[in-house]
């Protein structure tokens, strides 16, 4: 690593290749989720540009940022979002019932704050989580769901096996997209995976992204934006195969992919989805050039929106895909007032590049009820913000940026 908190690669993070060509450029910008105190620095810049691979048709970030400054202390926690723990009791159903056990041995990568654990854990099963962020992995073990505080990779895997044996479940949950040591923690995936266990994988839908101009979900944490066709050719590198999907609607939509060492009939779900990636280009450049132009639009028309509003806006929602928007954009403090947020880990703080405070939930409604708009920066909870806001009394209306345009309700 230079100096700086990056590295540029010039080669594919899949495949090698050298053959990478440029998509588009979302500006240097601070990483999404360096939160800071009023009183501190501001944050350093990276590089956030979007490439092709030629060879393997990856897409992937240019840059990457120095995984100990992005992860070491997290500030997203799973439980915070109503979606997640709702989505969890399904998730877990959904796992155990593609087992060949009952009560399956769990392990989960990058496990955050235990949300999931927890539901396998009250179906009887045996859990660990592994999670870098220090400060989220003690929390998690606190309160029952042992977490191992580190990266995970293919020599943890090998230690887990020998204190704990392989496991009937490995599941890892959007955390492929975020590691610079992917090849690493695909190996140590299939190593702590039981011969005939499951494996289950889940990710934000390149081909949602494209289709539906999700670029906010591109920030450092994301090197990659995966499809199938992609995400297949890294796991069979390792002996692992995918043969069924569910879909998922955390990140405004994802896949759930069911692996094994084990080859299986793929069923007619995937297939489908499969046949789909092909039809709306999703493995092509000329698809993620035409998304670049679109999303360039989308920029100046949001931008337009907020600054046509006759006051300075309350927005909703301070995520990582909050941050790409507001800087891509060009949206600050100059625009925007505050951002209400119900995760007291980033109440207080500052939003990385566009300089705007975080207030909490309480606060947020004590001012907004003066308001007659509000940009909901949170747009993929849409339906479980507006049902919070109205409920609590607010009757003006949303600002919703995506998907695919900006929409008023």
């Amino acid at each position: 690593m230079n100096n700086q908190i990056y590295e540029v690669i010039d080669t594919c993070r899949i495949c090698g290749s050298r053959e990478l060509s440029d998509v588009l450029d979302l500006t240097s910008q601070p990483p999404a989720n360096s939160l800071y105190k009023p009183s501190e620095e501001t944050p350093p810049n990276a590089p956030l540009q979007l490439n092709f691979c030629d060879s393997c048709s990856a897409v992937q970030l240019s840059a990457t940022v120095d995984p100990d400054y992005l992860f070491n202390r997290y500030v997203w926690v799973t439980g915070t979002s109503k979606t997640a723990v709702e989505y969890s009791h399904f998730f877990a159903k959904e796992v155990i019932a593609r087992c060949k056990k009952s009560t399956p041995s769990v392990l989960e990568v990058a496990s955050n704050d235990g949300t999931f654990l927890e539901r396998f854990k009250e179906l009887g099963c045996e859990i660990l989580g592994v999670d870098p962020a220090q400060n989220i992995a003690a929390e998690a073990t606190s309160k029952g769901i042992p977490t191992v505080a580190d990266f995970f990779t293919e020599e943890v895997a090998e230690k887990l096996t020998i204190e704990h044996g392989k496991y009937d479940v490995v599941f890892a949950r959007n955390v492929l997209p975020h590691v610079k040591a992917v090849h690493s923690v695909v190996a140590g995936i299939a190593v702590a995976l039981q011969n005939d266990g499951l494996g289950v994988i889940e990710f934000h839908d390149a081909g949602l992204i494209l289709e539906e101009l999700h670029y906010d979900s591109i920030y450092h944490e994301h090197l990659f934006l995966l499809s199938l066709k992609t995400i297949e050719h890294l796991l069979s590198g390792y002996g692992l195969k995918i043969f069924d999907l569910d879909k998922s609607p955390i990140s405004g939509g994802s896949w759930v992919i069911y692996v094994s060492h084990e080859s299986q009939k793929k069923s007619q779900e995937l297939i489908k989805a499969e046949l789909n990636e092909t039809k709306i280009g999703v493995n092509t450049l000329d698809g993620w050039k035409k998304f670049a132009l679109n999303a360039k639009s989308h920029a100046e028309a949001l931008k337009k929106i907020v600054c046509d509003s006759e006051e300075k806006l309350l927005a909703y929602g301070a995520s990582a895909r909050s941050s790409t928007l507001l800087n891509f954009c060009g949206l600050s403090n100059e625009h925007i007032r505050a951002i209400i947020d119900k995760n007291p880990l980033k109440v207080g703080l500052l939003t990385p590049g566009s300089n705007i405070p975080i207030i909490s939930y309480e606060e947020g409604l004590k001012q907004l009820l003066s308001h007659d708009k509000i940009l909901l920066l949170a747009w993929n909870f849409k339906d479980e913000v507006i049902a919070d806001l109205r409920e609590a009394g607010f009757k003006g209306q949303f600002i919703v940026p995506l998907p695919n345009k900006v929409h008023i309700i």
